[in-house]
């Protein structure tokens, strides 16, 4: 129950000289209200500290003010390990601050396909980071009529709303890169992992190898890296492959790496074998992390500005929890970054 002390709806409308009605439109964005006098309204309730009861709001709307966030599917790793990642680390924050912003809280979630498990924690909608092709938590959401985004590509039949890059355009820009530099045999490295990201990247490059009449080179696609279900054992496959591919018959004269952690590695084998980068060899990774700045050489990489995309995602959700209908799929921004293992010596 408020004080004697702590303003209410009606010294608002007081204040602003309108209907008690009228202030909760305003201040609910809902009912027609001109902008002006919304902003006004807005502008008194501030300043005389007039504060919304959100227990009451939430019972009257049957909303709890609650986002949920998945990582990717735990067959590959557990989320605990994902955040690990600055990539995804970087994408839980901004989701974090994008829903504090709205009011909302934002709760990680652990990966589940069991219905009941999710309803219990009584979300308004959910987050799910980088889908897998065939994620069966897209028909969880469905089934129970959560409102739901996905972060990364995702098929529209499965997610209504999907926010990415545009995949296809970034793959073809870092290959272009690479060929414009003189790479003629780009070896793709794969993890395998049946994630959308990855193979929307993979095949936008098949389209690409298609298009300009060369083989492609791709590691083990579609199988995984042999042993590799932990961080440790991808960049050690990833150094092997790399290793094994450069002194084959025909070795590659570009490596690119659709795996985190994994250009570095690749650059160590080729290194290890006294090839120079990039005289011998270019090295690239399709999504940029911290650790490329560091590596030996720094590493050409495309960023995807994830705290932006994990941003713009809270706000499409919100949007799909309050009735409004977003776009179906909303491209993020990339910019490619240009670094000593692909840069002219």
């Amino acid at each position: 129950m408020a004080s004697p002390d702590t303003p209410t709806l009606r010294d608002v409308a007081a204040s602003a000289g309108v209907a008690v009605a009228t202030v909760s439109y305003a201040l609910n964005g809902k009912g027609r209200v001109d902008a002006a006098t919304r902003a006004r309204i807005r502008e008194i309730a501030d300043r005389i500290g007039y504060r919304a009861n959100r227990s009451a709001q939430n019972l009257r709307s049957g909303r709890t003010a609650t986002l949920g966030l998945m990582l990717p599917s735990p067959t590959e790793l557990t989320p605990t390990r994902y955040l690990n990642f600055d990539w995804y680390g970087r994408m839980a924050t901004a989701a974090a601050q994008a829903a504090f912003h709205a009011d909302h809280a934002l709760l990680l979630l652990p990966s589940t396909t069991d219905p009941n498990a999710l309803r219990r924690f009584g979300l308004d909608g959910v987050l799910i980071i980088n889908p897998m092709t065939d994620d069966p938590r897209a028909d969880l959401v469905t089934k129970i009529g959560m409102p739901c985004v996905a972060v990364g590509p995702a098929h529209p039949t499965r997610f209504r709303c999907s926010i990415s890059p545009d995949l296809t355009a970034t793959t073809r820009t870092l290959l272009n890169h690479l060929t414009d530099r003189g790479a003629t045999n780009i070896l793709l490295l794969n993890p395998g992992m049946d994630s959308a990201w990855t193979r929307a990247t993979t095949n936008a490059y098949l389209e690409w190898c298609r298009v300009r009449g060369a083989a492609p080179r791709v590691s083990d696609e579609p199988a995984p890296f042999p042993g590799a279900d932990t961080v440790e054992r991808d960049v050690a496959a990833a150094y092997a492959t790399t290793r094994k591919a450069l002194t084959s018959k025909n070795p590659p004269d570009a490596i690119l790496s659709l795996v985190f952690g994994s250009a570095p590695a690749a650059a160590r084998a080729a290194l290890d074998l006294g090839l120079t980068i990039p005289g011998d060899v270019f090295i690239a990774q399709d999504r940029d992390e911290p650790a490329l700045l560091t590596s030996a050489p720094p590493i050409t990489a495309v960023d995807f500005f994830p705290a932006e995309q994990a941003t713009i995602a809270v706000q499409t959700l919100l949007n799909l929890i309050n009735g409004d209908t977003p776009a179906t799929l909303s491209h993020s921004r990339s910019e490619l970054r240009i670094r000593a293992s692909t840069a002219p010596l």
